[in-house]
């Protein structure tokens, strides 16, 4: 798929203009990986964020004396290291991809300058950055909440 579908697929860019798409599209790199290869460690530097082209990726979170534990599968024209990019530290979860997975990846410092204030969408994708953010901060405690019941009732 063309980077230019995926990137105007992706929630994050949702309500932008398709004339701002060719003047952004250098900045993103498109990146294949196998079936289990992991993209980015939990722990490692988050240096860029990646937008799902293709295939599907397991988010797995490494539980200390719990072991390690699947906490989202990401589908097609979903992104992730959002968080990394916005606070400059270390990746929260491990990625890995699964079969016939395709990513488009922007560093850090690129996707900042997408934001800057210059920017003529910088509201609209920090929009759509933070509902995303609300999202899975909602999700996450919605199965927090879950396994806490679970284990009251155990």
């Amino acid at each position: 798929m063309e980077k230019i579908e995926i990137l105007k697929q992706t929630d994050l860019f949702k309500g932008i203009p398709l004339a701002f798409f060719p003047t952004v599209i250098s900045l993103f790199e498109k990146i294949s990986y196998d079936k289990r290869e992991v993209i980015f460690q939990q722990g490692d530097v988050g240096d860029d964020i990646f937008i799902l082209g293709a295939g599907n990726i397991s988010i797995i979170l490494n539980i200390p004396n719990i072991g390690e534990e699947e906490v989202a599968i990401l589908k097609p024209f979903d992104f992730m290291g959002e968080m990394a990019i916005i606070d400059g530290e270390v990746r929260s979860a491990t990625a890995v991809a699964h079969k016939g997975t395709e990513t488009l990846r922007i560093s850090r410092k690129d996707f900042l300058s997408l934001i800057e204030e210059s920017s003529p969408y910088a509201t609209v994708i920090l929009d759509n950055l933070i509902k995303k953010l609300s999202g899975r901060i909602r999700s996450t405690s919605d199965k927090l909440n879950m396994f806490y019941l679970m284990d009251m009732g155990g």
